[in-house]
């Protein structure tokens, strides 16, 4: 199974395991506190979009700090005329990242365009100003079936 993401703003997104169990991924908070109970938390949403699953034992459960916007798109700034910021890629560091890192490599290289554009783009500050905690993701994996 390929792995699948839905298109809510805060999305679910799963695959099976090498060993076909379910690697699930959802709920997300804006602590820098994680739940007491991630497995249970991460079964809430599952559970949404598989309710036969309600019986089946969750192996185990983690979760990790991720840097989200209020839009989900990537904050890039120019901080100064020498100094390019890119982040905040809101569960799509592996790609958005790359592709920052390369646009960001471009525009030290001298051409700009595409930074500049990025840049441009009006960016919603997350309410608490800089001390605001960042955002945490959730995933579990079930008990082999």
């Amino acid at each position: 199974m390929e792995p699948v993401a839905d298109a809510n703003f805060v999305i679910n997104y799963f695959r099976l395991s090498a060993d076909r169990r379910l690697l699930f991924g959802g709920g997300e908070n804006y602590s820098y506190r994680f739940p007491s109970d991630i497995k249970a938390f991460v079964r809430k949403p599952m559970l949404r979009i598989y309710p036969q699953l309600e019986k089946i034992g969750i192996d185990y459960g983690w979760g990790g700090t991720l840097g989200i916007t209020c839009s989900r798109l990537p904050n890039f700034d120019r901080i100064a005329p020498n100094i390019l910021t890119a982040g905040g890629y809101s569960r799509e560091g592996l790609g958005m990242g790359t592709f920052a890192g390369f646009v960001m490599a471009e525009a030290i290289d001298g051409t700009a365009s595409r930074y500049d554009l990025l840049a441009n783009i009006p960016a919603k500050r997350l309410p608490g100003g800089p001390s605001a905690p960042a955002g945490a993701g959730h995933a579990v994996l079930l008990a082999a079936g």
